[in-house]
């Protein structure tokens, strides 16, 4: 797996696969910046956005917010 970028998009991608895309105007990146923004997405279900919280508080959160779904149903 390579990451590669072009702008500000950044993909992780397969060895072939950047090989391929380099020729085309991407350029290879460490994969610390793939893994920051990653982090940095917002959730998804959460009522305003909240980037000072820690992953296990978001990963309660988006727990919660899946049991409330199926309770629901």
């Amino acid at each position: 797996m390579k990451t590669i970028k072009k702008g500000h998009e950044i993909k992780r991608v397969s060895d072939k696969e950047a090989i391929k895309m380099v020729r085309f105007g991407w350029e290879y990146c460490p994969k610390n910046l793939f893994k920051e923004g990653k982090k940095s997405r917002p959730i998804k279900d959460l009522d305003e956005e909240r980037d000072n919280m820690s992953e296990k508080k978001k990963r309660k959160i988006r727990k919660e917010n899946k049991r409330k779904k199926y309770e629901t149903k």
